[in-house]
């Protein structure tokens, strides 16, 4: 009978082999190299992360581009609205300059300058008369008004007729400083440039024939001398920006 060689055992199925453990180590250690990497790397790992989070839509930033398009033309157009009205006030105010030059070679060369002249030198001789009268009134300004009005009527006459050579002459002059006042207080004319040039004599005119006026509308010329009144008092309407301001 022969004698057979012993078994080997056989190993329990729960005791590992030498094959897997191996392997199950190495798959640790790539997971933990997997996760120091990703530690080390933010932007991977916000990556990773945020893998699920959906992206801005493209709609949106053309909403926003179209929204900093309109502030921008929007800004423009004011810009170029403020430009254009102060660009029309000024050739307004220009327009007032030319029209106020105008009167004033009017002035000159339509015969106004020489009648005023005229009126002058023939009120010179009366108010030498009445120097010494005018220097004791000091500055009692009514009194001196009246004096100077009393001058003015002794050289039209103290009449109703008005059809005497100086009568014209004043007409002239009045009709003139009305006219200048007129298109000053319509913006028309610029008042200040009126008043640069005729401001003295309109006050002076005034002055002396004040009371000419006076019988004037009394004899049933309504209004007669009222704006050369206002003009060399002042009382004219300034230019408004845009005739608003």
């Amino acid at each position: 009978m022969s004698v057979s060689a012993p078994r080997r055992p056989q190993r329990e199925a729960s005791e590992p082999t030498e094959a897997l453990g191996p392997t199950i180590a190495t798959d640790a250690q790539a997971q933990a190299a997997t996760a120091d990497a990703l530690v080390r790397t933010p932007g991977v790992l916000a990556a990773v992360l945020g893998s699920g989070t959906p992206s801005p839509e493209p709609g949106g930033r053309l909403k926003r581009a179209d929204e900093i398009f309109a502030l921008i033309l929007k800004i423009v157009t004011i810009l170029a609205l403020s430009f254009g009205l102060l660009e029309y006030d000024r050739q307004k105010s220009d327009g007032r300059v030319t029209q106020s030059l105008a009167l004033v070679e009017q002035w000159e060369n339509g015969g106004f300058s020489q009648t005023y002249a005229n009126i002058n030198d023939q009120i010179w001789p009366l108010y030498a008369q009445n120097a010494p009268v005018i220097a004791t009134l000091g500055e009692a300004p009514q009194a001196r008004d009246l004096v100077y009005a009393n001058i003015g009527e002794a050289m039209t006459g103290r009449d109703d007729a008005f059809v005497s050579e100086a009568d014209r002459s004043v007409d002239k002059i009045f009709q003139f400083f009305e006219r200048a006042a007129l298109c000053a207080d319509q913006t028309i004319c610029d008042y200040g440039v009126l008043r640069t040039f005729f401001g003295d004599e309109a006050e002076s005119f005034w002055r002396y024939f004040s009371s000419y006026a006076e019988r004037r509308r009394l004899a049933g010329y309504a209004g007669y001398g009222e704006w050369a009144r206002k003009f060399a008092a002042g009382e004219i309407r300034r230019p408004k920006f845009l005739g608003l301001f």
